[in-house]
């Protein structure tokens, strides 16, 4: 990697070693946490934590900056050979390859991930797996195999919620579900409806998007259906058209719903012609929990991608992450299906406005992951 500027090396007459004048370690002391925000990329991070003890003790792994999420590559075929993940970081614009564990067989499940892939080798063992650290979980072998009909994502990170990871298996052919922690020897299934679309996970219970947008909310220890709570209040601006995105997500301990429509209320061709409208669900315990229309996520970054998966993020403007705004994919194809392009867009709360982020490289998918430093608890 070499040493970072500023850090000189000489030998004395005599051959002995280096005596090495390190100027980076009389920074102000208060300097160097600013310094360490202001990174774009986990590698970035990884690389100020070797200057010197000093700046390793002022970036401790578990206040990793705030950037965009990683995409994983994108293989033609699930069943080929995976010997090493690589990953697209927009922030940066750098392309990293980690080496896999064991296994002729990667797969690697689809979905938005905290911190973690969810990977399966040689078609049986399926396993959480941290791509930075290769920390590896087992997990029981998934219900619906990614091979088949199945996406996985990772919908809360034990370290932010105070529990084991949780995984969360869907069969993408009749929207059924399955879930499990680390250290369970089964998948919880949820298999009372055949209309489940998104989901996400919050105070101990799953709230699933129906086709017909009500909501369905889920008690995570047994399974059973609790209530159902009625589709958002429909604004004048969406007009008759139809949603092309129905996202949920958990934020700063609030239950969040996005919907997208196109501007035109028939179709959106590029990124500029989409809109949200924003929800968040209110429980005050006096009246029935219902989705209250708002106009603002505060300092709140919310993520999604194809699937309705996301995660909720910290504003940092050296990352692009910018507050009271909402990330999502915009795909595009070219003439006779020759080709595609991917655009990762940012809807701005305030403005009502679409800009697009990065244009992503066609091989790299649909995987996004929040590079972590941090083992599990």
């Amino acid at each position: 990697m070499g040493e970072p500027p500023g850090k000189t090396g000489r030998r004395d007459a005599g051959g002995t070693a280096p005596a090495v004048e390190d100027r980076w370690t009389q920074l102000p002391p208060e300097l160097l946490p600013l310094i360490c925000k202001k990174l774009p990329d986990s590698a970035d991070f990884v690389r100020f934590r070797t200057v010197c003890s000093a700046w390793r003790d002022a970036a401790p792994l578990s206040d990793v900056p705030p950037q965009l999420p990683w995409v994983v590559e994108r293989r033609g075929s699930a069943f080929q050979a995976r010997v090493h993940f690589r990953f697209y970081s927009p922030s940066s614009g750098r392309t990293y390859g980690v080496r896999g564990y064991g296994g002729r067989s990667w797969l690697v499940m689809g979905g938005a991930c905290q911190e973690h892939l969810v990977t399966t080798v040689d078609l049986s063992t399926t396993a959480l797996y941290n791509p930075l650290t290769g920390e590896r979980l087992a997990l029981p072998p998934a219900p619906y195999p990614q091979w088949r009909h199945g996406v996985v994502h990772v919908v809360a990170d034990g370290r932010r919620r105070g529990g084991a990871p949780l995984v969360v298996n869907a069969s993408t052919r009749t929207g059924h579900f399955g879930y499990c922690r680390q250290g369970d020897t089964k998948w919880t299934l949820v298999d009372g409806r055949q209309d489940m679309g998104h989901r996400a996970y919050h105070g101990g219970r799953f709230y699933v998007n129906t086709n017909a947008q009500e909501t369905l909310v889920i008690d995570a220890s047994t399974g059973a259906v609790e209530s159902v709570l009625p589709p958002p209040p429909r604004s004048a601006d969406a007009g008759a058209g139809v949603s092309c995105g129905d996202y949920l997500v958990e934020s700063r301990g609030k239950l969040i719903r996005a919907v997208l429509f196109p501007r035109d209320s028939v179709v959106a061709t590029s990124a500029e012609d989409y809109y949200l409208n924003v929800y968040q669900l209110q429980e005050d315990g006096k009246a029935a929990a219902a989705w209250a229309k708002v106009e603002s996520v505060g300092d709140s970054v919310l993520f999604f991608d194809k699937h309705g998966h996301g995660f909720s993020l910290e504003p940092n403007g050296a990352a692009e992450l910018k507050r009271d705004c909402v990330y999502f994919m915009h795909e595009k194809r070219t003439w006779l299906d020759a080709g595609e392009y991917r655009f990762l867009c940012r809807y701005n709360m305030e403005t009502g406005e679409v800009d697009r982020v990065v244009s992503l490289p066609d091989t790299f998918g649909d995987t996004w992951i929040v590079p972590g430093l941090c083992p599990s608890e």
